[in-house]
């Protein structure tokens, strides 16, 4: 008979029981429970569970209302030996885990849960003496999990047990709950080996969707061996020489051009960390940039003048609405589609019309941001500057989702004024000037992979304000290691805009 599931995939207990039933391969039906609109308290839910809680099961007339009761029922059932050895003392050892992390573990993730995640779904304040209150709880269970961690595989020995997935998954969003495990190593390992478990990709999906909603729903591909194997890639970005003479770029063909130090000579490994987990956190005067949903019906972005009339006036309007400017201006903008993928940097021909910038940059400096209003705005310039201004970069996938050459950023946070220096831009009709990066270690990249046309990065690439709030973030496309080798050029389109407020 096949096993009848009530469940919110999305919750820890539910998500728990799917994984490891998908684990054994269990013959089960799934139910859909609605947490968040409360149906698990309607009078027909409490008709199979009066706890009025999820998951619960059904087999025939027999109920089960616990999580983890659901799993040792259904392993038993089916002889999923693997998961739930028979052996008496490795099956206490399994039943003592599972009776800890449903006392003990599962109540103190849970708050780290409630006020990072799902507070700022909910826009509501985080509690930190909520978190702080549970912190001596965390490390005591945590540094238990790691010494016996350092000693086995996995909790109970060298197999994948039903105590790995019970214990697991109160920490199923371990990054966005900003659960401190960076002490501890074992522990970190054992999470990206179940994170690898196709059970537990399968079933992440929904908990994802629900609780990251700006996040993508697919698993991500990223490979390391350090227990963030679904959130971190290496890869080489290209930093420049800090040098004696000047750094420049000439856009057109001249003999001034051969013999200058050009950007880009240093590169280096370094690693991205996935910020989908993150995403509600990251804000534009904090780290330099932030992730939002955007939505068009505008989609033809080969006609420049479609782009120029009908969607430079949506950008504005949103613009306006999320950072409360006064005033929004789009002065350019660059498609990068798949015709131009191979597009020189210093091509000057259509310059609408570039491939992926593969350099650390910032596209203005302190002095060519305030230059680029009077250029643009030279009656009302006076006026302007002295108030605040900023340039703000809108970078969208366009077409479909973005799975080669994404583009990732350096935290603001984790930069010092040093580590930026000039680059100097000759055009035909006129000069300008960039800031491009030299490296430190110190440096944070962040990138969200699979990017959606729905989605956007807002980029603050000048700041006039010297208050400490972020003023120019570094950022670059980079080579993701774990791309398809026939994965689609990838097609985004950047509007650069300046706010005044």
């Amino acid at each position: 008979m096949t096993l009848e599931v009530y469940s919110d995939p999305c919750t820890i207990n539910s998500h728990k029981v799917l994984a490891g039933l998908e684990e054994m391969k269990a013959d089960y039906k799934q139910n859909f429970i609605d947490f968040f609109a409360g149906e698990q308290k309607s009078e027909a839910f409490k008709k199979i569970n009066p706890h009025a809680t999820v998951p619960a099961a059904s087999d025939g007339d027999l109920i089960l209302t616990e999580s983890n009761a659901i799993l040792q029922y259904a392993a038993d059932k089916i002889g999923a030996e693997t998961l739930y050895p028979k052996g008496l003392k490795h099956r206490a050892d399994i039943n003592r885990w599972m009776l800890w992390e449903a006392a003990t573990w599962f109540s103190v993730c849970y708050v780290y849960l409630i006020e990072n995640v799902v507070k700022p779904l909910l826009k509501a304040e985080p509690d930190q003496k909520a978190i702080d209150a549970q912190s001596g709880r965390f490390h005591r269970g945590a540094g238990i999990m790691n010494e016996q961690l350092g000693k086995t595989k996995w909790l109970t020995g060298d197999n994948v047990t039903l105590a790995d997935i019970a214990v697991a998954a109160p920490m199923h969003l371990h990054e966005a709950s900003n659960l401190p495990l960076d002490q501890y190593p074992n522990v970190k390992r054992w999470l990206g080996q179940v994170e690898s478990l196709e059970s537990w990709k399968k079933t992440q999906v929904a908990v994802t969707k629900a609780l990251l909603p700006c996040a993508p729903t697919h698993a991500s591909n990223g490979a390391t061996s350090n227990g963030d194997s679904q959130h971190k890639v290496r890869t080489t970005v290209n930093y420049t020489k800090a040098v004696d003479g000047l750094t420049e770029l000439y856009f057109y063909e001249t003999e001034k051009a051969k013999h200058i130090h050009e950007p880009g000579d240093a590169p280096v490994e370094v690693t991205m960390t996935n910020g989908w987990p993150h995403v509600n956190d990251f804000h534009l005067d904090k780290n330099g940039f932030s992730v939002h949903s955007f939505k068009t019906s505008h989609s033809d972005w080969e006609n420049e003048e479609a782009v120029r009339s009908a969607f430079y006036p949506e950008v504005v309007d949103f613009l306006k609405d999320t950072l409360g400017a006064k005033r929004v201006l789009v002065f350019d903008h660059t498609i990068r589609t798949e015709k131009n993928a191979r597009k020189a940097l210093t091509d000057e021909k259509n310059t609408t019309q570039r491939s992926p910038v593969m350099l650390v940059h910032c596209d203005y400096t302190a002095e060519s941001g305030p230059l680029r209003v009077r250029q643009l705005l030279p009656n009302e310039a006076d006026d302007l500057l002295s108030r605040r201004v900023a340039f703000i970069n809108v970078w969208k996938p366009v077409n479909r989702i973005v799975e080669e050459r994404p583009l990732a950023m350096i935290d603001v946070k984790s930069c010092k004024d040093e580590d930026f220096f000039k680059l100097h831009l000759h055009y035909r009709d006129r000069d300008g000037e960039n800031y491009v990066l030299q490296h430190s270690d110190t440096h944070k990249w962040w990138y969200f992979p699979k990017m959606t046309p729905e989605q956007i990065i807002l980029l603050k690439t000048f700041e006039s304000e010297g208050d400490g709030r972020a003023r120019f973030v570094g950022h670059s496309a980079f080579v993701d290691p774990t791309s398809l080798e026939d994965a689609p050029p990838r097609e985004s389109i950047e509007i650069r805009t300046i706010c005044f407020f």
